[in-house]
């Protein structure tokens, strides 16, 4: 598998949130899992499970956890979801089976699935940089979009940044 870039994993995220007909936050990772073909079946299991990419009839499905609160639920669906569209884009890439090889990439994926820059630059700009909004616009604790909008050099250490 080649050497990729976060700006390469972002713009994945940000055509499979387009492709899925997706404008406006929240961003529900069922859509695109939806749009991609892959059902996504919730049943109670042990609390040390989460998600698991399956086959079945030689297709990808996904297995979730419904005992788990929701946004566990969907950071593991957004991982999985990761997974899946790095092999689709890459046809030398493979699911990692054991070790933690390629599960950064898959995260940063799934990050970028439940709060995609593209959005939350345009969002941002409609709510004047309020990132306590933006978290309940999103779905996602304060904090977060606050780690998010610092990553993407929106906000400062030191303040805002007002032209974009």
């Amino acid at each position: 598998m080649a050497l990729r870039s976060d700006n390469y994993y972002r713009e994945l995220a940000a055509q499979a949130v387009r492709d899925a007909h997706i404008e406006e936050p929240p961003v529900p990772p069922t859509a695109i899992a939806a749009k991609l073909g892959v059902p996504i079946v919730e049943l109670p299991f042990p609390s040390w499970f989460t998600a698991a990419l399956v086959y079945e009839d030689g297709m990808p499905a996904i297995l979730l956890n419904s005992t788990k609160e929701e946004a566990t639920r969907r950071s593991g669906v957004g991982h999985l979801l990761g997974h899946l569209l790095i092999v689709l884009d890459d046809q030398s890439a493979g699911y990692p089976k054991e070790g933690l090889t390629y599960h950064r990439d898959a995260d940063f994926l799934s990050e970028e699935l439940e709060i995609p820059s593209f959005m939350v630059i345009d969002q941002a700009q409609k709510w004047f940089n309020d990132y306590r909004y933006l978290a309940r616009l999103f779905g996602v604790s304060e904090k977060r979009m606050l780690d998010k909008m610092h990553a993407l050099g929106i906000l400062k250490n030191r303040g805002l940044l007002w032209d974009y």
